[in-house]
């Protein structure tokens, strides 16, 4: 009998930029005052969880997240560069309006929820995805373990997208997620399956959506 996995996907605690409603893609901003409340937030709602491991996207803003979780767990933290945010090429570090003063035809594309829109000199939401989805598919645990995972905004959602059947017609931002919500997701054999997406319960309290 194959084995099952289940992976806790999480965006990470708001960052300074995501709060100035600037495009981060790889490159990296603190998380934010906000941000923190978010992460001690999410730490609850993970309290009854056991992690045999954290995986996360390299960026400061999903390490931070990441090492919260691994210290308040006890569970050993790695890191992945496949969990990295997608790369905005010439868009990384503007704002949505200077976005499409530059190249309003991708600009609107990638805003409306195309996955498949690239950037100039980036990739896009569905390379983002299929990087983590691989990412989710390679690790190695033993049966019925939990594995935390700590990514981004467009990645996860990307992923999300693809897990609900990958339709070209449906944006990608349907699946937007908050920061420090998460999806819980179940691997078996060599197929992943959500189980539920999008939790932010614990992020109602507070003015931390």
């Amino acid at each position: 009998m194959s084995k099952s996995v289940r992976f806790i996907v999480i965006r990470h605690g708001e960052s300074e930029w995501n709060q100035r409603g600037i495009l981060q893609g790889q490159l990296d901003s603190p998380t934010s005052a906000r941000g923190l409340r978010q992460i001690d937030a999410l730490l609850g709602a993970l309290a009854s969880y056991s992690f045999s491991a954290v995986i996360s996207s390299p960026s400061q803003r999903a390490l931070t997240t990441a090492q919260a979780i691994a210290q308040f767990h006890g569970s050993p933290l790695h890191l992945d560069p496949r969990l990295h945010e997608q790369h905005l090429g010439d868009f990384q570090a503007l704002t949505p309006a200077q976005i499409r003063e530059r190249n309003p035809a991708v600009a609107d594309a990638l805003l409306a929820g195309d996955v498949a829109a690239v950037p100039p000199g980036g990739e896009s939401v569905l390379e983002a995805a299929n990087r983590l989805h691989q990412a989710l598919l390679d690790q190695d645990a033993s049966a019925n373990a939990s594995i935390c995972v700590v990514t981004h905004g467009n990645t996860l959602a990307g992923l999300l997208w693809l897990l609900q059947g990958a339709d070209f017609r449906a944006p990608f931002t349907r699946f937007s997620p908050h920061n420090c919500s998460f999806s819980v997701l179940h691997r078996q054999a060599h197929a992943l399956r959500i189980e539920n997406w999008g939790q932010a319960t614990h992020l109602l309290n507070g003015n931390l959506l």
